[in-house]
């Protein structure tokens, strides 16, 4: 499975996935295929996420290590 820096920043901020789909106008099974790399945002919901986040669609989507893989 990807790990994506998506899925970090937002438990970083304590957001659950209800949470950034409503900002974003997508459901919570949305995001989390986004988070999981099974899904392309929409381009409006990728500029959404992008403000959302304050990343670039770059920073938000870079596959990082995960620490905690049992997380």
């Amino acid at each position: 499975m990807k790990n994506l820096r998506i899925r970090q920043e937002r438990k970083e901020k304590g957001w659950k996935l209800q949470d950034v789909g409503k900002q974003v106008g997508l459901t919570q099974a949305a995001i989390s295929d986004i988070e999981r790399g099974r899904r392309k945002p929409s381009y409006t919901a990728l500029c959404k996420l992008e403000d959302l986040f304050n990343l670039s669609h770059r920073k938000l989507f870079a596959i990082i290590h995960d620490e905690n893989p049992s997380e």
